[in-house]
Order: structure tokens, then C-alpha cells, then sequence
């Protein structure tokens, strides 16, 4: 029996040391886009939508704020398993892909929760995210309210701007949204990411180097139609099935092109802090162009539309955090050490301002991250729910980044509480009054997460 206490006390960020505090091997692994379709339908690879800004000034309206505006995607069109079309997108693009190699697989919210507590920098915002083991990897499962929240109160221009200056290739016309999946060294821990990503600049996709995977190379011109069919200008949710569609890309486009994009009153220029408050972002997701648009109630013109180059101001952001990397290192090893010698494999965790950082027992009924038939390709048809150990989840909080003190650890609850995602949504401020918690069976699909 392992005193988890001792266990998380011993952790500290000192074992990592300054060389390896940094990000190195950046690779491509797979891409897709959710499709507007009357079933959940995912083309992989996929593409983002390409730079194409207009030329004039142009006036547009505000965000709608009746809009459909998903917290995330992958929950809202497929919930029964949001990481599913995450890992079937990697066995479509690669179907050999080695996934014992992969220490942890996170996305953009759970990762940038995890360094923002590292970093101890926005204290005050709450953040809850589920650990799985399945096979030697780590996941990291991000979980809203409900799987189908929206993000309320929309106002700004973060979605008509990109709008009116970004443009769907032909053959992904009919796309919802971009996701990525990248891998990299995050010191010495194997690391995926899935994230979304805003935009592609087309001048810099090398020629002749899109990917097609070879399963690809031969796309039905008919079934590909018969995918795009029922657009809509609107977010379009699927009806709730048990399966996923996967319908073939055309190609897809390297991280070396893709740009981050954000919106600003002309208002704040001078005395904006937006570039250097999304760069620790932009380093988890090593996305290396940032658009940053400028406008005077709306108006936008192209000399206060500038395409950054940020990869200098990533690299000098990470050589000056050594001791904030170290932090998230140590705390994502603490985290999977724990999960590994857990009876089950799974824990949640839990940031409250004034709590600490808690890790806690998952509720019973909680769905595992991957169907059976997924979870054992993944674990290369290893036991993923054998314990290697046994772990007292006894009374321990983590306090800071790297303090820690003793604190009252119950049975994990159902996220039933008003969560903010983190980073994946710092572009708008809202009140979260709502719980979503007592849904409709028919509709969510989170069987086990209520408390009703």
C-alpha cells in the first residue's frame, strides 16, 4: 500500500532539471474536421481554413450572441466518447502509429489548466479535468458541465472577423471546426495535444508536400458530396449515435503554417498586453503565427491586421520560464505516478482557489476515455484496466506549484459545478450562473456525471 501523501510530498520540480525544461521534436501526427452532416462525421486528414484577408476596410457585425458556440467540439458532436474521433483520426493517418511510445495525451484546456497552475498566475479560476491510464499512456479528458455547453454572452468580433478573412478550402467546405493533433518532448515525457486551430497561411505550405495517406489518395466524389450534404450557417449538432463516420480528406496542412488568431479594441493598442498574455498558449501548442486584428467599433483595417511571426517570442518565453516548465513537468509526472499505482487507472482532478490542486477517486458510472475495441489498438491489446499497484487516495491537496499541506480529499463528484475551461477561452468573460447538471437523458449522454 503506497501512503499517497509521502508519494506526492517526495515529487518535487528539483527533479527536472533546467536543460530538460523545454519543448523539442515538434511533429505532425494527425488532423481532421468535424463535418456539418446529419451523423457525427469527421474527415481526416483535415485542413484549416486558409488566410484570406479582405482588402478594404471593412465594418462587420458583432458576434451574434444567439449563436452556437460550443465549449468543445468533440463532446458536443460525439459525446458518448469525445476522445474517439481524436484517436481513430491517428490509426487513419497512420495505421502502424506506435501508441506505447506516448507517456501523456492532453488537448490545449487541459494542459493549459495544468500550467497555469504551475505558473501560478489566474488563481482565481477553477479548472476540473479526468485521468485515465489505457495501456502506457496517460490521457488527460477534458469535461464541461454538459457535453453540449456553450460558451454564453458572445460579444466581440472573435468569430465574424475570421469569418470575413479566413476561407474553406474546396474540399472542406462544409467543416465545423479544425482540430490538431501534434507530438512533441515535453522534457522527457512523450507528449500528444490535441487542439483547434483558427487558420492556415497558404504561402507557407511547403509545394508539393501535402500529406495524403495512401488510404486517402482515392476519394468517392459521391460520398464525399453525400458527407457535405445538410450545411447550415450554424453550428449543426448530430443526432446521438453509437457511430462515428470517417470520411476521407484530400490532404492536410503542416503546423508550420497554421496561425492562432485574436481580436482587440483599437482602444487598448497601446497599452495591450494580448501578444505576451497568449504566448505560454501558444508555446503548448506550438503554434508558430499569431494574427492580432485591431478594430474601431468594428471597423477593421488591413494596417492594424498584423500576421506575427511568434516562434522568437515563444523560444524567449520559454528559456525565461525555466522554473514555470519544470513546475508543469513535475506535476503531469506526479500526476500520471499517481493514476498508474490508482486501482482502476483513473482519478479526477480538481483546482479551487483557496483548495489547492486535489486528486480524487472518478465517480462510479463515469465512461471510460475510449470504446473497448479502441482502448485495446491503443493499448496494443493490453490489459489497460490492470493496476500496477495500490494507491490510498488519502487526505493531501497540492497547494501552489510546488507546496503542499494537508487537506480534507472526499469520493470525486459529479461535474456538476459551473467550471471554467481555462485557456481555450480566454477571449470572452461570462457569467457562469447555469448548472447543467440536471439534463435530459436523451440528450446528453453522460451517463454517470449528474447527480440528479
Amino acid at each position: 500500500m503506497i501512503d499517497l501523501a509521502v508519494a506526492v510530498v517526495e515529487l518535487k520540480a528539483d527533479q527536472v532539471s533546467f536543460s530538460d525544461a523545454k519543448i523539442t521534436g515538434l511533429e505532425d501526427v494527425a488532423s481532421y474536421n468535424w463535418l456539418k452532416a446529419n451523423e457525427p462525421t469527421i474527415m481526416v486528414p483535415g485542413k484549416p481554413p486558409k488566410w484570406t484577408p479582405t482588402a478594404r476596410p471593412t465594418k462587420l457585425a458583432e458576434d451574434n450572441p444567439n449563436g452556437t458556440y460550443y465549449r468543445d467540439p468533440n463532446a458536443a458532436y460525439f459525446p458518448s466518447y469525445p476522445m474517439e474521433p481524436v484517436v481513430r483520426s491517428i490509426f487513419e493517418a497512420c495505421p502502424d502509429f506506435n501508441a506505447q511510445e506516448v507517456d501523456v495525451f492532453g488537448c490545449g484546456s487541459t494542459l493549459g489548466n495544468l500550467l497555469r497552475f504551475a505558473r501560478n498566475v489566474e488563481t482565481e479560476k477553477p479548472f476540473r479535468f479526468l485521468v485515465e491510464v489505457v495501456g502506457e499512456t496517460v490521457f488527460l479528458i477534458r469535461r464541461e458541465n454538459s457535453p453540449k455547453e456553450v460558451i454564453a454572452d458572445i460579444r466581440g468580433y472573435g468569430h465574424s472577423f475570421p469569418e470575413a478573412n479566413t476561407t474553406w478550402d474546396a474540399d472542406v467546405q462544409s467543416s465545423e471546426t479544425h482540430q490538431r493533433i501534434i507530438r512533441y518532448q515535453l522534457g522527457h515525457l512523450n507528449t500528444l495535444i490535441r487542439f483547434e486551430a483558427d487558420g492556415y497561411l497558404a504561402e507557407k505550405v511547403p509545394a508539393k508536400k501535402t500529406y495524403v495517406s495512401p488510404a486517402n489518395r482515392e476519394v468517392n466524389e459521391d460520398s464525399l458530396v453525400s458527407a457535405l450534404a445538410g450545411n447550415t450557417i450554424n453550428a449543426h449538432t448530430p443526432k446521438n449515435s453509437d457511430s462515428l463516420k470517417v470520411t476521407p480528406g484530400q490532404g492536410s496542412v503542416p503546423q508550420s503554417a497554421v496561425f492562432d488568431l485574436k481580436t482587440r479594441s483599437i482602444k487598448k493598442k497601446h497599452h495591450d498586453t494580448t501578444v505576451s498574455d497568449q504566448i505560454p498558449r501558444l508555446w503548448i501548442r506550438q503554434i508558430p503565427f499569431f494574427v492580432l486584428a485591431y478594430h474601431e467599433y468594428g471597423l477593421f483595417r488591413s494596417e492594424e491586421v498584423t500576421v506575427r511571426n511568434i516562434k522568437p517570442d515563444v523560444a524567449r518565453w520559454e528559456s525565461d520560464n525555466k522554473r514555470d516548465v519544470r513546475n508543469l513537468i513535475s506535476l503531469i509526472k506526479m500526476i500520471a505516478d499517481v493514476v498508474k499505482a490508482t486501482p482502476g487507472r483513473k482519478l479526477e482532478v480538481r483546482y479551487r482557489n483557496g483548495l489547492g490542486l486535489e486528486l480524487r477517486e472518478q465517480v462510479e458510472g463515469v465512461a471510460s476515455v475510449l470504446p473497448n475495441d479502441l482502448a485495446a489498438q491503443w493499448a496494443g491489446q493490453g490489459n489497460c484496466a490492470e493496476s500496477t499497484g495500490d494507491v490510498a487516495l488519502k487526505n493531501y491537496s497540492i497547494d501552489g506549484a510546488v507546496g503542499l499541506q494537508d487537506g480534507s480529499i472526499e469520493k470525486g463528484v459529479a461535474l456538476g459545478e459551473n467550471i471554467d475551461d481555462g485557456l481555450d477561452d480566454d477571449e470572452y468573460d461570462w457569467d457562469r450562473k447555469e448548472d447543467y447538471t440536471a439534463c435530459s437523458m436523451e440528450s446528453c449522454n453522460y451517463c454517470g456525471h449528474c447527480s440528479y
